[in-house]
C-alpha cells in the first residue's frame, strides 16, 4: 500500500512530465502514428493491399493532414484517384 506522500509525489512528477516537451512530442508522435495507421486500414478495407510506397509517403505527414487524407480515403473511388491527391 502506497503512503499518502509517495501518491502526492507521483502526482507531482506525472504533472512535471505531461508539461515537459519531450512527453507532448512523443504524444504528438504516437497520434500521428495512429492517424497514420487508420488510414493504412482505410484503404486496405476499401482497396486491398496497400503498396509500400504509399504507406511510406504518409510517413513524416502531419496530423491534420492525415486527417485530410483519411476524408479523401473515404470520398475517393479507386486508390488510383487517393495516389493522384497525395502527390499533389
Amino acid at each position: 500500500m502506497r503512503s499518502p506522500l509517495v501518491q502526492q509525489i507521483m502526482r507531482w512528477d506525472m504533472a512535471v512530465l505531461r508539461e515537459s516537451p519531450w512527453y507532448q512530442e512523443i504524444e504528438q508522435r504516437g497520434i500521428q502514428q495512429g492517424a497514420r495507421r487508420q488510414l493504412i486500414r482505410v484503404l486496405q478495407q476499401r482497396f486491398g493491399e496497400i503498396p509500400h510506397e504509399v504507406e511510406a509517403r504518409l510517413e513524416g505527414e502531419s496530423v491534420e493532414k492525415l486527417e485530410s487524407l483519411m476524408d479523401s480515403a473515404i470520398a475517393v473511388s479507386s486508390l488510383e484517384e487517393f495516389l493522384t491527391i497525395i502527390s499533389a
